[in-house]
């Protein structure tokens, strides 16, 4: 009926911020897991070219965004 294609379409409306909010966060997501993965080569081919301090800055920052693409949080 018109009314129930009305309904479909409000909700339709009403779930497209979600939506996009929800794309973002897969292709923010997907973004990152190729960061880590590059970072963490270059770490491994690289690492012992750089100091110490500077490995663990590297792998600390690698693990923070490991945390950060594993939330939830589409803000």
């Amino acid at each position: 009926s018109d009314a129930d294609i009305e309904k479909m379409v409000k909700d339709a409306e009403a779930n497209a911020e979600a939506d996009k909010k929800r794309r973002a966060l897969v292709e923010a997501r997907n973004q990152a897991e190729a960061l880590v993965h590059s970072s963490e080569k270059s770490l491994k081919e690289y690492g012992e070219k750089v100091s110490e301090a500077e490995r663990t800055a590297i792998a600390d920052a690698i693990a923070a965004l490991k945390t950060a693409a594993e939330g939830d949080d589409a803000a």
